[in-house]
């Protein structure tokens, strides 16, 4: 055979096989994956496993997708690769029970309908299409659950809403939570609340308020929240007390010093009936908690930064009485916080210990560092400055202190002499204990819900998030009233890989570039104030009768001025030297330097051949 009909052959025999090879592969190993990646992002959660083996009845998920208007936008084109494949994974593992179908909707087709129909968001391009992103999931009596638009900004709790989509469909009834709160968060006629974490959950829950004067508990309630309550009458508490007791499911939020609570509303002043502090205090003794309201705790060492003027400058310092808790300092052990990447960031916590005899079942879930110390809730309604609070701040001997703790275990009532005179209750009905075992998170703290604690809105980047108090909340629901499998899937590591090098050389380029525009600002304001009396003293030219001194003090003022102008601008030119140069290295050695490196590999091996040929 000649040589060139043997390489014609050995190509089609190679493409034949290629070809063989990815469908028998595609037959036998359709649900075998190998994630290789370093943050695991297309491996399944425990949770999402526990999900799929128990769907009894199968699952119809439809994708809709506008690949080719997505296409033009990178950021959204990767996040599609991302969602496909999550997708692909979910149903691939599923045993069959979750049927995935993808459809690229045209303009004006049917599809297009549909999915207008099932109430996906369509955003508009700059073309004049438009780009559907969403999913609907059925189950097989038909109901429906939509993902109107897979939000790249939410990456981060991609597989969650996926598999919450699936659980929601699995299950028969949706779950109750009971919510008694002094704070401004109940929704308006139109369903909105005006906090993303409430809207979260009544996305996924039937959130019932309590009235400030309620009489009872919904006895359909699965869990209760107690969201910065007002001081509950004697009445009010044995209901807790006994819906602790029977349904043993209960979220307790109580602050020393809630910011949130004294928030400006749209008239520009804090609610009238605002309480700066909440406490549960007869219903945490008989939970074996001790807690202060008039003690706040404070971190020197994960301060939030907070904007300040100092000398006439503004400066960016670390606060220690709103700080973060970082993933250090959350017990792993605990399913509520064991997935949570990102910190917790609080305000003005308290400090939550147990009661002599309770140490057994209380397990801290959120601590401070060392550095931790306590302070008096007056101070920290009073606003001190952080070098005050630094100045004073003495580490307390017992850190790290505890913020927030989960009670487990066969519960007493805090009400051993049966239900007070002014409980509508009969004697008969009264609980001394719990039936089985119950659990009870408290957190000291209610600043968590507020936006501004854990979201960054910015017109370049959108909404971001800072922190996982929203991820928290979320589990600590999923963990008391709704699915407990879903907990483990919060705050998955996003796909994007920041260069971190650069970032770094950014930052503290800004800063230098920052720090020197400010002293030159500085210097050319001083300049154009002083030369600005010469002008008005007429000392400033000859010509409005200026002495020789004053003439050449303008003259340096003058030469002052255009100089500092010059080097600001030369400061703004010379910016992003640096972090081009490292861009432009980091392009040659990642874009240029492996393929040369093959082809300088190739020709060395072909030389080698010919020469040993020889």
């Amino acid at each position: 055979m000649s040589g060139p009909r043997f390489l014609l052959v050995m190509i089609a025999s190679l493409i034949a096989g290629f070809a063989g090879l990815n469908l028998l592969a595609r037959a036998t190993l359709d649900g075998a994956r190998l994630d290789l990646t370093e943050r695991g992002l297309y491996q399944l959660s425990d949770g999402t496993r526990d999900v799929l083996q128990r769907l009894d009845e199968p699952v119809r998920l439809t994708f809709y997708y506008s690949r080719r208007e997505a296409a033009q936008y990178p950021a959204i084109r990767a996040y599609g690769a991302r969602v496909r494949e999550m997708l692909r994974t979910i149903a691939a593992q599923s045993g069959g029970q979750v049927q995935l179908e993808e459809i690229d909707p045209d303009p004006f087709s049917s599809e297009e309908d549909a999915a207008i129909a099932a109430g996906l968001e369509a955003v508009p391009t700059e073309g004049g299409g438009q780009i559907f992103f969403g999913l609907t999931g059925r189950n097989a009596v038909d109901d429906e659950r939509i993902i109107a638009f897979f939000d790249p900004n939410e990456e981060a709790r991609l597989e969650y809403a996926i598999v919450r989509a699936i659980a929601e469909l699995e299950r028969a009834r949706t779950p109750v939570i009971a919510i008694i709160s002094d704070l401004p968060f109940a929704p308006d006629f139109d369903g909105n609340s005006a906090n993303p974490i409430i809207d979260a959950l009544a996305e996924t829950f039937d959130v019932e308020w309590l009235e400030r004067d309620f009489e009872a508990i919904p006895q359909a309630a699965d869990a209760l929240f107690l969201l910065h309550p007002a001081p509950l009458s004697e009445a009010q508490a044995y209901a807790v007390d006994q819906f602790a007791l029977s349904r043993g499911r209960v979220l307790a939020l109580i602050d020393p010093m809630a910011h949130v609570a004294l928030k400006p509303g749209p008239d520009g002043l804090p609610p009238i009936s605002a309480n700066r502090a909440s406490s549960l205090d007869r219903l945490l003794a008989g939970w074996g908690v001790v807690y202060d309201r008039n003690t706040v705790a404070m971190d020197a060492e994960t301060g939030l930064p907070v904007q300040i003027v100092e000398g006439g400058r503004t400066r960016m310092r670390a606060y220690p009485l709103w700080f973060q808790v970082r993933p250090s300092g959350m017990n792993r052990d605990l399913p509520a916080v064991a997935g949570l990447s990102r910190g917790v960031n609080l305000g003005s916590p308290g400090v939550l210990e147990p009661a002599p005899g309770f140490e057994d079942r209380f397990a801290p879930l959120l601590s401070t560092t060392i550095a931790a110390a306590r302070t008096d809730a007056d101070i920290a309604a009073s606003s001190p400055s952080p070098e005050e609070l630094l100045r004073t701040l003495d580490p307390a001997p017992d850190a790290p202190l505890t913020l927030a703790a989960q009670i487990d275990g066969v519960f007493e009532t805090a009400f051993p002499d049966g239900p007070p005179a002014e409980a509508e209750t009969e004697p008969s009905a009264h609980r001394d204990r719990s039936d089985g075992p119950g659990e009870i998170v408290i957190v000291a703290d209610a600043d968590l819900l507020d936006p501004a604690f854990y979201l960054s809105v910015s017109a370049a980047e959108g909404e971001q998030i800072l922190a996982d108090n929203l991820a928290l909340v979320l589990n600590l629901a999923d963990r008391l009233a709704g699915d407990p499998a879903l907990v483990s899937l919060r705050s998955r590591a996003g796909s994007a890989r920041p260069m971190a090098r650069v970032e770094a050389l950014r930052s503290d380029a800004e800063a230098r570039y920052l720090e020197l525009q400010g002293r030159l600002q500085a210097e050319l304001a001083e300049a154009e104030a002083r030369l600005d009396d010469l002008n008005a003293a007429g000392r400033a030219s000859a010509l409005g009768g200026a002495d020789a001194a004053g003439s050449a003090e303008a003259e340096a003022l003058r030469a002052q001025i255009v100089d500092a102008r010059e080097r600001l601008r030369e400061i703004e030119r010379g910016f992003r030297v640096e972090i081009d140069a490292l861009e432009r290295s980091l392009q040659f050695w990642t874009v240029w330097v492996p393929p040369l490196s093959v082809m300088l590999a190739g020709f060395g091996f072909a030389l080698w051949r010919r020469r040993r040929a020889a």
